[in-house]
């Protein structure tokens, strides 16, 4: 399989950007795990598609929650020059040439590190530092009494691994009228609230 390119993000020049921390992460991944949540009430006993929403969702809830922990920030700096006719010009050669009216505004963003971005939420929960995942663990065996050890933890996740890819485009596969993997709604829903509550007031 060939490897993703890292996307060349553009520098903002003198446009004013906002400073952000990881809860900014957690908070999207919690919008993602509520609308899961919402849907697992909703659903209808056979044939639903939106059983696939739930999934995706979920999935990609709980991949945010766990890279949420495994940024770096990144410092982009634009160097702005006001010429004598105000118009604003971004160089870094005048910079470091010290030429005069130069100054930096150092931008910033959040990125996760090269070796953890991948989609498998298995790779991902190990990743996690062992405190991050005791507490998580402590949290979700609080939600379901299906998940009590890291290994039964590790055993949901190899489960569901892939479902953030392969649930959306669900329609490529093979349909029965009772989805076999319907049953791991009832770990996935107290799992997603085991880990928002775990993460909340890191």
């Amino acid at each position: 399989m060939p490897k993703s390119k890292s996307h060349q993000r553009a520098n903002p020049g003198f446009e004013s950007t906002i400073w952000i921390d990881h809860t900014y992460i957690i908070e999207s991944a919690s919008a993602f795990g509520d609308v899961a949540i919402a849907l697992s009430q909703q659903l209808n006993p056979y044939d639903d598609p939106r059983l696939n929403v739930l999934f995706t969702n979920g999935a990609l809830a709980l991949e945010l929650y766990f890279k949420s922990q495994l940024v770096e920030r990144v410092f982009d700096p634009a160097f702005i020059q006001m010429t004598d006719d105000d118009e604003i010009v971004t160089t870094i050669e005048q910079y470091l040439n010290d030429s005069p009216g130069v100054v930096t505004i150092l931008h910033s963003r959040l990125e996760v590190k090269k070796e953890f971005r991948s989609h498998e939420l298995v790779k991902l929960y190990q990743y996690l530092n062992q405190d991050t995942q005791n507490r998580i663990l402590n949290a979700v065996s609080d939600e379901t009494a299906k998940i009590q050890t890291q290994d039964e933890m590790l055993e949901f996740l190899e489960a569901i691994n892939n479902f953030f890819k392969e649930k959306r485009y669900h329609f490529e596969s093979f349909l029965t009228g009772i989805e076999s993997d319907k049953k791991y709604i009832y770990t996935l829903i107290p799992v997603l609230k085991g880990v928002k509550s775990a993460l909340a007031n890191i």
